[in-house]
C-alpha cells in the first residue's frame, strides 16, 4: 500500500521538486499540495494523508504552528519537515517530527526520509507484528556468519558494519562477522535499533558511540566503545544527521 503524503510550502517550485522526487522514490502517493497552512489544515483534515512534508517559514501561522495544530487532529499524520533554514532544527523535534531535510533536496535523503517514516507507519498499523510483540519482549537477531557457523546476533551486540569492496563486515563485540545483508538492507532492518550511516561505508550503532572529534572538510571521526577503539568516519554529507541525534 502507497504513502499518502501531502506537501505544505509557499514556494511552487519546492512543491513541484519534492513531488518530483518522490515520484521517482515509488511507493507513495501525493494526494495534496498547499501554499498555506490554512487551506493545508482544511485539507489535510478532508483527505488524512498518512505523513506531511512541511515548510516552516511561512506567511501566517508557519509550519511549526500548523505541526502542533495537526498532532490535535484523531488521525494526524507524521511531520517531515522541509526548509531552508536549518536553524529550526531542533523545534521541529520538539514536535515530535519524524525528520528534518534542508533544501535543497536530494533524492537519497528524502528516500531515507520516506524509509523511516513508512516503518512508523507500518508499526501504528492495527494487527502489525510490530503490535503483536509486547515491549520488552522483542527476540529479533541478524543471522551472521563465522567460521561457516551462522549465529543470530541481537542489534544491540552490533558496534558498527562497513562495506568495503563487496564485502559487509560486520564488528561485535568479539569479534568481525559476515552477513548476506547488503549494507542499505541492513540500514533499513536496523534505522530503528539506533543505527545511523555515517559514511557510504558505513553504518554504526549510535549507542556504542564512545566520543566524537572534529574531522577534515567539516566532517568528524567517532570512536566506537569495542575493545579495539576503532574509529569511524562521518562525512560533511552525514554530519548534519549526526549532529542532531547526539545534540552537538
Amino acid at each position: 500500500m502507497n504513502i499518502r503524503i501531502y506537501i505544505v510550502d509557499d514556494e511552487a517550485p519546492a512543491r513541484r521538486e519534492l513531488k518530483y522526487l518522490l515520484e521517482k522514490i515509488g511507493g507513495v502517493e501525493v494526494i495534496g499540495e498547499a501554499a498555506n497552512s490554512s487551506v493545508a489544515l482544511t485539507e489535510i483534515s478532508e483527505l488524512m494523508p498518512q505523513l506531511v512534508f512541511l515548510d516552516i517559514q511561512m506567511q501566517g501561522i508557519n509550519g511549526l504552528e500548523l505541526a502542533r495544530t495537526l498532532g490535535q487532529i484523531p488521525e494526524k499524520p507524521l511531520i517531515i519537515f522541509s526548509t531552508a533554514f536549518d536553524k529550526y532544527a531542533a523545534q521541529a523535534f520538539d514536535v515530535d517530527a519524524v525528520d528534518f531535510l534542508c533544501k535543497p533536496f536530494t533524492l537519497e535523503r528524502v528516500a531515507r526520509a520516506v524509509t523511516k517514516a513508512g516503518k512508523m507507519i507500518a508499526m501504528q498499523a492495527p494487527g502489525s507484528a510490530a503490535q503483536a510483540v509486547e515491549p520488552g519482549n522483542q527476540c529479533r537477531r541478524i543471522p551472521l556468519s563465522k567460521g561457516g557457523a551462522i549465529v543470530p546476533t541481537p542489534p544491540e551486540r552490533i558496534v558498527f558494519i562497513r562495506s568495503e569492496e563487496g564485502e559487509v563486515a560486520v564488528h561485535v563485540d568479539d569479534g568481525i562477522y559476515r552477513t548476506r545483508f547488503t549494507l542499505n538492507e541492513l540500514e533499513q532492518k536496523l534505522g530503528g535499533d539506533g543505527f545511523v550511516r555515517t559514511h557510504r561505508s558505513y553504518l554504526v550503532n549510535i549507542n556504542r558511540v564512545r566520543d566524537v572529534a572534529r574531522w577534515f572538510s567539516g566532517g568528524y571521526k567517532l570512536t566506537m566503545d569495542d575493545r579495539d577503539h576503532s574509529v569511524v568516519p562521518v562525512s560533511r554529507y552525514n554530519a548534519r544527521d549526526l549532529k542532531m541525534l547526539l545534540d552537538l
